[in-house]
């Protein structure tokens, strides 16, 4: 690896190790965790609406038998789904430390004999070619597109019409939003070369694919981010859910009438088809 990959694994090493702790999942403690707030009574995940909508594209209703790659896994929660949900997994991350908390929480879930885990370069995968049925990697894409090989690398190890789906933060189009997301980035891990996403990233590292559609999240809806903890778990968490169906419902009349201002939305949710 190079000085910079360095630098970010040994970050992110730091990161898990002083806020994450092994764990014992099963499928519906991982579902309540990552089901969107406005679809419980309590709690939920702010980003659970496009969680949602990249794992159905993963098509976790139908993973019995397949190979699925968890690309950039962290601490392997999703992963871990995934073999619950009948697939036979392959997860890697650049940090030690997120995969030796992920290969602990499996081993809780009773599912160690489904998921392997590793250390992995995403420039230089171990993988065979056209092994896995579909990939999903969340919160990453951001990084990997500044290394033109990965893209060709995950590419190789996917099967002739296999899926990548990537959950991804914020376009980086939207000046008011790019200053929130510069601060929560550097409030929890430096990294030192973290960027932005832009449509011109997600279009150059879908290059070696036959097909890029991108799915778009919230426009004034964005606001949730600055109420993360009143949606999730404060006293006054039904007013502001309120408030967020009002910018939902704004955000689908405005997307309909004016689509070019998509790029100004929040989250995306990619998928890179390969021929």
């Amino acid at each position: 690896m190079d000085d910079i990959v360095k630098s970010r694994a040994a970050a992110y090493d730091q990161h898990y190790r002083t806020l994450w702790r092994s764990h014992k999942w099963t499928k519906e403690s991982i579902e309540a965790r990552l089901a969107y707030v406005l679809d419980v009574e309590q709690g939920g995940n702010i980003a659970g609406k496009e969680i949602q909508h990249a794992l159905r594209l993963v098509g976790t209703h139908d993973l019995a038998g397949k190979t699925v790659l968890d690309y950039c896994c962290g601490t392997g929660i999703t992963a871990i789904y995934f073999a619950l949900c009948g697939a036979t997994v392959y997860a890697f991350d650049a940090s030690q430390v997120a995969v030796d908390i992920a290969r602990e929480s499996a081993a809780l879930s009773g599912v160690q004999d489904s998921v392997r885990f590793s250390v992995q370069d995403a420039r230089k995968l171990t993988y065979r070619d056209g092994v896995f049925d579909v990939a999903f990697c969340r919160s990453a894409l951001h990084i990997v597109v500044g290394y033109p090989e990965c893209s060709l690398e995950l590419r190789r190890v996917l099967r002739p019409g296999a899926k990548a789906v990537f959950c991804e933060e914020a376009l980086g189009h939207n000046p008011a939003f790019e200053c929130v997301r510069w601060f929560l980035r550097r409030r929890w891990h430096d990294t030192g070369d973290d960027r932005a996403l832009k449509y011109s990233d997600i279009c150059a590292f879908g290059q070696p694919f036959a097909r890029t559609v991108v799915h778009h999240f919230h426009l004034f809806a964005l606001g949730k981010r600055a109420f993360k903890k009143q949606l999730e778990h404060g006293p006054l968490r039904g007013w502001f859910c309120t408030f967020l169906r009002a910018m939902e419902a704004t955000d689908r009349c405005v997307l309909e009438s004016a689509p070019w201002l998509e790029r100004f939305c929040g989250p995306v949710v990619v998928e890179y088809v390969k021929e």
